[in-house]
C-alpha cells in the first residue's frame, strides 16, 4: 500500500555517510559563504542519536544549520525565514558538491526524517520548491548521471530516484504542469556513456505519467488493477478470500485489548495527521516472529503460498511481503507509488471498510470485507479514511509480477536488494 518512495527505510535510499571531515575545506568554506557559522559540533538538524531519521545507513548533515534551525524554532517570523531562505538559494547557487546537493534535497524534501518538517505549512511552499531544485540540480551532476554506467538498471539509479521523488512533490503540490514537464524531460533523457548507452525511453523507462518506479523491469504487463479475469495467474487472490474467516478471526485477536503493541507505526512520513500502524508477517523472505505466535493459522498458510517464485532474485526487500494494516479515522496519505514495477499489491478487506478510499492513478476504489483488489503499487496511489465509520483493517500482499521469470535477469549481474546467481546471469 505504501511504496517505498525514496524516504523509506528498507534500503531505497542508499548514501554513504559523510562528515564535515569528509568534504573538508570545501565544506567549511561554503558554510561561511552561505552565512553560517564554522561550528563542527553542528552540522545537523537531525540526527540518528536522538532517533528523527529513518534511514539508518546515512547521516543528514548539511549547511545552513543555524538558519534553518532558527526558522524551525520560529516559523512565524519573517526575517528568520528569510534568513533560511536567503542560506539554501546561495548553497544552491555556489555548490555543485554531489554531497551537498543530494544532502540538501534529502533534507528540504524530508526524505530521511520520520515525521513532515518542512512542508507542513504547505507541500508547495519555498522550502519544497528550492528542495526541488535541488533535486533537479543532483540529477545533473556527473556523480548522479554515473549510475547509468556504474549500477545495474535492476538497482535503484539515481536519475529516475529522484525524478520519480521530484514529480510526486509536485503532484502533491497539485502543481501538474510542473510535474509532468519534468516527466517528458526525464522521458527523452539518453545516456551515452563508456559502459552503456541508452536511447531517449530507455535511460528511464516509464510509460505513463502516473507509472514512475524508480526500479523498472522491461517487458512486463503495465496496468494499474489486475481484475479477477487474471486472477489464475496470481493464485493468492482467491486463496486469501477461501480462507478469510481464518485470517479474520486471527486478526480480530490481534485487535483485542492488551495486544496494542503488536501494532508499530508504518509509513510515518506519508501522512501529517491520524494514525497508521501494521503488523509484519513475512518480510525479506522471512516470517516473523508475530506470524508465528499471533498469527499461527494464517502463518501456516501464508508458507503454502510464499514465495511465489522461489528461485527468483527480488529487486527490492518489498518484492513480496506480508502484513497486517491499520487506519484510524482521519488519516490522509500524500500520493506515492513503489519502487519496482514487478510488484504487485494484493489487499483483502477485514472491518472498518466504509467510507475508506483507494485511489489508485486517479481513479478511486474501495474495499469489501473478504473480498480481495489486486493491483499495481509502482503507479501513483493514496489512501484515506478521512470518511471512516472506525479504524480500516486490511490484509496486504505484496507479490511479484507473475510475468517475471528467469529471462528477465539475464545479462544482468544484481538487483537492488541482492546478487544475481552466476547460473542466471
Amino acid at each position: 500500500q505504501a511504496g517505498s518512495m525514496a524516504k523509506t527505510a528498507v534500503g531505497l535510499v542508499v548514501g554513504a555517510t559523510v562528515g564535515l571531515a569528509g568534504l573538508g575545506g570545501y565544506w567549511q568554506n561554503l558554510f561561511k559563504a552561505a552565512g553560517g557559522e564554522d561550528d563542527s559540533e553542528d552540522i545537523a538538524l537531525f540526527t540518528h542519536a536522538d532517533n528523527q531519521l529513518h534511514c539508518m545507513d546515512r547521516e543528514l548533515r548539511h549547511p545552513c544549520v543555524k538558519e534553518l534551525r532558527a526558522f524551525l524554532e520560529q516559523r512565524e517570523d519573517d526575517e528568520t525565514k528569510s534568513a533560511a531562505l536567503k542560506c539554501i538559494e546561495d548553497v544552491l547557487s555556489q555548490s555543485d558538491d554531489y554531497w551537498v546537493l543530494k544532502n540538501m534535497t534529502h533534507l528540504l524534501l524530508d526524505l530521511d526524517t520520520n515525521d513532515h518538517v518542512f512542508d507542513v505549512t504547505g507541500r508547495g511552499n519555498e522550502f519544497v520548491m528550492i528542495g526541488i531544485e535541488y533535486a533537479k540540480k543532483l540529477m545533473e551532476h556527473e556523480e548522479c548521471l554515473k549510475d547509468f554506467d556504474e549500477k545495474d538498471s535492476l538497482e535503484c539509479r539515481c536519475v529516475p530516484l529522484y525524478g520519480k521523488v521530484s514529480t510526486l512533490k509536485y503532484k502533491n503540490a497539485g502543481m501538474v504542469e510542473e510535474a509532468r514537464e519534468l516527466f517528458q524531460k526525464l522521458q527523452k533523457l539518453e545516456w551515452k556513456g563508456q559502459k552503456n548507452q541508452y536511447p531517449a525511453g530507455e535511460a528511464i523507462g516509464w510509460d505513463h505519467f502516473l507509472h514512475t518506479p524508480q526500479i523498472w523491469v522491461p517487458g512486463l504487463r503495465s496496468q494499474p488493477i489486475w481484475p479477477r479475469e487474471l486472477w489464475p495467474q496470481l493464485p493468492i487472490c482467491s486463496k486469501l478470500e477461501e480462507n478469510f474467516p481464518t485470517i479474520q478471526e486471527e486478526v480480530q485477536k490481534s485487535l483485542a485489548p492488551g495486544n496494542e503493541e503488536l501494532y508499530k507505526d508504518a509509513y510515518r512520513f506519508l501522512y501529517a495527521e491520524g494514525e497508521w500502524s501494521r503488523i509484519l508477517l513475512y518480510h525479506g523472505r522471512k516470517f516473523t516472529e508475530e506470524c508465528e505466535t499471533a498469527f499461527p493459522k494464517t502463518c501456516a498458510l501464508l508458507k503454502q503460498w510464499l514465495p511465489s517464485k522461489p528461485g527468483l532474485p527480488w529487486t527490492s526487500d518489498q518484492n513480496e511481503q506480508v502484513m497486517i494494516l491499520k487506519m484510524k479515522v482521519g488519516t490522509d496519505t500524500e500520493t506515492h507509488s513503489g519502487p519496482a514495477n514487478n510488484i504487485l499489491n494484493i489487499h483483502l478487506g477485514i472491518s472498518g471498510l466504509e467510507g475508506a478510499k483507494l485511489f489508485i492513478a486517479n481513479e478511486t476504489y474501495g474495499w469489501e470485507e473478504g473480498k480481495v483488489i489486486a493491483w499495481d503499487g509502482s503507479y501513483d496511489h493514496r489512501v484515506h479514511c478521512l470518511d471512516c465509520k472506525e479504524d480500516r483493517i486490511i490484509m496486504m500482499v505484496r507479490y511479484m509480477h507473475p510475468e517475471m521469470s528467469p529471462a528477465h535477469y539475464k545479462g544482468h549481474l544484481k538487483t537492488h536488494f541482492e546478487d544475481i546467481p552466476v547460473e542466471m546471469q
